[in-house]
């Protein structure tokens, strides 16, 4: 989900793997098997950018806030 989060902010699988310290294949390889779980695709792949498709747009919504409450508890 981390990864899942930091393309989207970030609008872009390389800039993600920059930010998590991973490599842009780990990134894809990650969203991949996170959009198959779900079933959905989350993600339309544009050249070398990503775009948020409306169901990566309603997982982001649903997700972010436990994604920062998990931030807040780990920094405690």
């Amino acid at each position: 989900m981390r990864s899942f989060e930091a393309a989207a902010r970030a609008g872009s699988f390389h800039k993600a793997a920059e930010e998590l310290f991973v490599t842009p294949s780990a990134v894809s390889h990650q969203i991949k098997g996170l959009e198959s779980f779900l079933g959905v695709q989350l993600f339309e792949r544009i050249k070398r950018r990503v775009a948020l498709t409306p169901p990566g747009e309603r997982y982001l919504i649903a997700i972010q806030s436990a994604l920062d409450e998990i931030d807040e508890a780990t920094k405690k």
